[in-house]
């Protein structure tokens, strides 16, 4: 018997299948959507797991995240990233490693949204996430609630990045299925031993 969802097991266990959660579509604060796959109630508050889907020709805020370290794992596409000043291409299967109070921010220049799977540590910024998809379901946006929110959960942003032409506009890889569990249970491995 298949279980769907997100439950918890007896063993503490957590089995998410694929499409189990609907994405929160952001387009007027990030030019994204995103979806809650894994929350920190869930994982002891070690960590949160978050899919990102960035529609092309977008870039997210540049922003600073004051209270946990981002791991990025490109799935489909390329993205160009901008890391404390720092500039460079990251096509399907690269993974990014962001510790925090990094100014950070991608963009998509390819012809397609690319998909990307975020690992935060600790956990938290689903409270943050679970706000603001709240804040931007009113119209029209409330821009003070919803830099209040980004506050008060150490989220800092920032005027949009002076983006170099670096031709990461090229549309390669599908999503990384292959190579995409091995890579995310190894950092998770790491994660939860390190924590321990």
């Amino acid at each position: 018997m298949r279980l769907r969802g997100l439950t918890q097991q007896p063993n503490n266990t957590v089995i998410v299948y694929p499409n189990d959660q609907q994405y929160i579509w952001a387009v007027t604060q990030f030019d994204a959507a995103f979806k809650v796959v894994l929350r920190g109630n869930q994982t002891s508050n070690r960590l949160t797991i978050v899919e990102d889907l960035l529609y092309n020709g977008t870039a997210s805020r540049c922003q600073i995240h004051t209270r946990e370290d981002v791991t990025m794992l490109v799935l489909n596409g390329s993205l160009q990233f901008y890391l404390n000043g720092y500039q460079f291409c990251a096509p399907a299967g690269t993974t990014i490693h962001i510790p925090l109070n990094a100014t950070q921010s991608q963009r998509n220049l390819g012809s397609k949204p690319v998909h990307i799977q975020i690992l935060l540590t600790p956990s938290g910024l689903e409270n943050y996430l679970d706000q603001i998809a709240v804040i931007l379901a009113q119209q029209p946006l409330n821009e003070t609630a919803a830099n209040e929110s980004a506050l008060a959960n150490g989220l800092l942003f920032f005027p949009e990045v002076e983006w170099q032409d670096l031709h990461c506009a090229f549309n390669v890889g599908t999503l990384f299925f292959l190579s995409f569990p091995i890579t995310f249970s190894v950092l998770l491995q790491y994660v939860l031993i390190y924590f321990s």
